[in-house]
């Protein structure tokens, strides 16, 4: 099962992810691109954290807004200016972690896995999913699995696991406007993506160099 909580409306394109006359809005194609990555891993379940089931009792649907973000420095991201209230990194962590805690309690999965404090490369909504998680296995007594964004960082697990290989490229593969990927034969590696307007009008960002990033769990 995954849980979902932005749609990354205010995210940057790969230059040339997006056909030529495909005048949708990038919020409808990431939502096609999770989609089409959830089917290649298998996930027959996915959830929009706000959305019931992973709302919580009594509340009104409500909906999380991608928060943006600023380039604080070469492969680290920080808050962007132009955040909203209603974006998930300013939303109340309370509110969005009784979302995440009425879908675990309903479901009661094994484990939950999550970003970890740094957020891979420090984008503001992927810190805040760290909290939230950390505070839904803390109140549901779920173990929580961080996913490291340094593989070297103390504490950190590193297992291969050859047999998903295939199934974590074509996921990878999925996700067009975000990343493009290079195969080095071993792990894939986010290749960093060149500074320049992309078709939603936004410069495609760099994303650091990373080993495939299921290989770092931290517990």
């Amino acid at each position: 099962m995954l849980v979902t909580a932005t749609r990354g409306e205010e995210g940057e394109s790969v230059p040339g992810a997006v056909a030529d006359g495909d005048e949708r809005p990038l919020e409808e194609i990431r939502e096609q691109e999770i989609d089409a990555a959830t089917a290649a891993l298998g996930i027959a379940e996915r959830h929009w954290l706000g959305t019931a089931p992973a709302l919580a009792a009594g509340a009104a649907p409500r909906r999380y807004r991608d928060s943006g973000m600023a380039w604080v420095r070469e492969g680290l991201a920080g808050p962007s200016p132009d955040a909203g209230p209603d974006s998930f990194s300013l939303a109340p962590l309370e509110q969005a972690a009784d979302d995440l805690v009425a879908l675990v309690e309903q479901c009661r999965p094994d484990v939950l896995i999550g970003y970890d404090d740094e957020g891979t490369y420090g984008h503001p909504d992927h810190v805040r999913a760290h909290h939230v998680a950390v505070a839904a296995a803390e109140r549901t007594g779920v173990p929580l699995v961080q996913i490291a964004s340094d593989a070297a960082a103390p504490g950190t697990v590193v297992r291969d696991l050859p047999q998903t290989a295939d199934a974590v490229e074509r996921a990878v593969d999925s996700y067009r406007t975000q990343l493009t990927a290079a195969r080095t034969g071993r792990v894939r590696v986010r290749d960093p993506a060149r500074r320049r307007a992309g078709r939603h009008g936004r410069p495609a960002h760099r994303t650091p160099g990373l080993s495939d990033p299921l290989r770092g769990l931290r517990r």
